[in-house]
């Protein structure tokens, strides 16, 4: 690894762990394709009007904006254009809105993306750990009703935690009311041990949303009555990749050649 000048949290991956960040990618990708689900490609920008619908906040203060220019202002003006990564939630959910879907027969769908996150770093200290740019992979789950969303989540947790057993220790943490954005019923987080310092860090989350979107991004179901229905969703992050590769280097730093089992 090597750390840019031009930003305390700038970093390049060289050698193993840059193949290792690609394989591990790929790894993930092809367990969800198995899974059902069906892979998108997000853009990597959003403007001030789906941020705050999706998050309800207006002023995206937690996230990266671009400088203004003629197509767009800046963070004051709520025509701002935000770099958030196709790994991001925002675009995913974005697609959806103002669409109905026709044919509710086949949902669920689950939908995943791979890509860049993009968030605002205030600690000083620079590791993999802190990023503004990470590798990440994000999903997005609808469903048609909310005893089937409750499935779903069961299957996801599960799905989650076979991903991650690869790592190491997981521990599930279910985040209390004050932890949770507005668009939120309740969070779950999953948390991976580093072997040697014993501090768990956080690669991954699953939001319920129940039909938050649904109701305020105004994306709809039809049912054979015509009539338009809510869904109901969950979504998140699969995994922070580049918040796994300081645990995979801890795991293996004493005997380089268990680094083999991720590429399996």
């Amino acid at each position: 690894v090597e750390y840019s000048a031009n930003s305390h949290t700038s970093y390049y991956l060289f050698s193993t762990l840059a193949k290792l960040e690609l394989r591990l990618c790929w790894r993930i990708q092809q367990t969800l394709l198995d899974e059902g689900f069906e892979q998108f490609s997000n853009p990597d920008f959003v403007k001030t009007i789906g941020i705050e619908g999706i998050s309800g906040d207006i002023e995206g203060k937690d996230l990266l904006n671009l400088l203004p220019t003629q197509d767009f202002g800046d963070r004051e003006s709520l025509n701002a254009m935000y770099l958030v990564g196709g790994a991001s939630k925002y675009p995913l959910i974005s697609y959806f809105a103002r669409h109905t879907l026709q044919n509710p027969q086949v949902l669920p769908l689950n939908i995943f993306s791979i890509g860049r996150q993009y968030s605002q770093v205030t600690e000083e200290n620079s590791s993999l750990l802190n990023t503004q740019q990470s590798t990440a992979i994000t999903f997005l789950n609808i469903s048609a009703s909310r005893s089937e969303m409750e499935l779903n989540l069961d299957t996801i947790i599960k799905l989650y935690t076979r991903i991650l057993q690869d790592f190491g220790e997981v521990r599930i943490i279910q985040k209390g009311a004050s932890d949770l954005d507005l668009c939120e019923e309740t969070r779950y987080v999953f948390q991976v041990c580093l072997p040697v310092s014993k501090k768990f860090v956080q690669v991954g989350e699953l939001s319920v949303e129940g039909d938050y979107y649904s109701r305020r991004l105004m994306f709809k179901q039809k049912d054979e009555q015509q009539t338009y229905r809510n869904l109901w969703t969950l979504s998140g992050t699969v995994l922070n990749i580049t918040r796994v590769l300081p645990i995979v280097l801890e795991t293996t730093q004493n005997n380089p050649k268990l680094i083999q089992k991720f590429y399996d």
